[in-house]
């Protein structure tokens, strides 16, 4: 079995145009998108003017005074724009002409808040942030009013003395677009590597070595396991390269200490083999080049998930997207330091690996030389 592994990576070390496309050209690329379309790409998204039309039509004395004082503390008369209306359906019609960003109902106690949002969504995900925020902070202080009132009138003279509850969260890194397009080509580099799966066995065929495999002493799921195996010392290399590189020439960023950015390897490295894996399966069982058929799939999903650009979005399809949950779990692990999704992804990752094995291990060992 080690033998395998150690012929399957001198093969691969072998082909320089593997050393080009998977070790040197995800590189070059962090640079050349980090860098020449930096104009075009912004690392952070403008907001703009929150211009939105609110209703109360609650009678709550409690709930009026606290979106009143919400409505004031918030709006800047700016960028912020809280104006009040008296014809819902008018504002519905402003909202869906873009005219306003949104349409806000605050009703009747237990008081709850309807949005009508518009059409741009990162206005909408402002507004929900603010409103969700309100609307916790509402709910918490109706429970202290009834439970210890006092408490309500400390912090108001705390509030009343000059002290500051709201502080900056400092991140740490001065994130830039090299950032991005450091963890989006991780992503480009793993599920390019369903190439490396697909043609796992294509050499066997070649030199009509596949008969020489399947009569080995060996059990033939160790065998399969072991040629797919073969490629992980080169996908430590490849992912490795592009870090170090990344980092290190190019001054981009992951997370911003050790621990998460070992997670983060560890967290492509188990994407990576379940892809190959895949692709090991896929060049099995497939009659003709099975290239022709992920290649162009594989790069429609990068296209659609913003591996190349931000900026390209389809709502309703691009988020559920495997490669774009990959990403949004790596940016959460490498800007907040948040493990939840990344774990998400390695152990949806492990299950797959684990039915791709048994389901190449199966055809591995039916499979007749042609």
């Amino acid at each position: 079995m080690l033998q395998i592994i150690i012929k399957e990576a001198k093969d691969f070390l072998r082909d320089k145009s593997n050393v080009f496309f998977f070790l040197i050209f995800p590189v070059l690329l962090v640079f050349l998108l980090g860098n020449l379309l930096s104009n075009l790409d912004k690392a952070e998204d403008t907001i703009g003017e929150l211009r939105i039309h609110y209703m109360v039509e609650t009678e709550e004395i409690m709930d009026i005074m606290a979106i009143d004082a919400f409505i004031e503390g918030v709006s800047d008369e700016q960028n912020i724009l809280f104006i009040k209306t008296e014809d819902l359906d008018f504002s519905k019609e402003m909202v869906g002409e873009g005219d306003i960003a949104a349409a806000i109902v605050f009703t009747n106690s237990p008081m709850e808040i309807q949005i009508y949002e518009g059409m741009d969504r990162i206005k909408n995900r402002t507004i929900s942030a603010i409103m969700s925020g309100f609307s916790q902070i509402n709910r918490a202080v109706n429970v202290i009013v009834k439970s210890n009132p006092i408490a309500i009138m400390d912090s108001m003279n705390s509030v009343d003395s000059g002290a500051s509850f709201i502080r900056q969260k400092d991140m740490g890194i001065n994130r830039t677009m090299l950032d991005y397009y450091a963890i989006t080509m991780m992503s480009m580099l793993s599920f390019m590597s369903i190439m490396l799966g697909t043609m796992c066995f294509l050499g066997e065929r070649q030199f009509k070595t596949m008969r020489r495999l399947k009569i080995a002493p060996i059990n033939q799921v160790k065998l399969f396991f072991a040629k797919v195996l073969g490629l992980l010392p080169q996908i430590i290399l490849q992912i490795s390269i592009l870090m170090i590189v990344s980092v290190f020439v190019f001054g981009a960023n992951y997370s911003s200490n050790l621990l998460d950015n070992l997670y983060l390897f560890f967290m492509f490295l188990v994407v990576t083999l379940t892809v190959i894996l895949i692709g090991a399966v896929i060049g099995l069982y497939s009659k003709s080049n099975p290239t022709v058929i992920t290649f162009p799939l594989v790069w429609v999903m990068m296209f659609l998930s913003g591996t190349y650009s931000k900026e390209i979005f389809i709502d309703g399809l691009s988020q559920y997207l495997p490669i774009y949950q990959i990403q949004e779990a790596a940016f959460n692990l490498a800007i907040f330091g948040r493990y939840d999704r990344a774990n998400m992804v390695i152990i949806v990752c492990l299950i797959l690996s684990l039915i791709m094995l048994v389901i190449g291990s199966i055809g591995f060992s039916r499979r007749e030389e042609q």
